[in-house]
């Protein structure tokens, strides 16, 4: 089944709201392959990394998390990619 990676920028947490709330949001949604915390450009990004039957399922998927997150913590920017090779392929909206 392919893999895909849903890549946000978290902000501020909402109030109450505790940082391993974000992951726990994500895997609420479905399955994750993996989970990543890095900084780039001086913001905090995650990675949850699942997999889907196809690019409609995954863009699902990916918009689920997004709901999810966004009720523990500020997501300004986020993405989804295919996993291809190991490497991040951007998806159109």
């Amino acid at each position: 089944m392919p893999s895909y990676r849903t890549i946000m920028t978290v902000t501020t947490l909402a109030p109450g709201h505790a940082p391993e709330e974000v992951e726990a949001a994500a895997r609420s949604v479905t399955r994750l392959e993996s989970w990543d915390i890095a900084i780039a450009s001086g913001q905090p990004r995650v990675t949850a990394r699942f997999t889907a039957i196809d690019d409609a399922e995954a863009r699902a998927t990916h918009r689920q998390i997004l709901s999810s997150v966004r009720l523990v913590a500020e997501v300004p920017r986020a993405r989804l990619a295919a996993v291809v090779r190991g490497r991040s392929h951007y998806l159109a909206p």
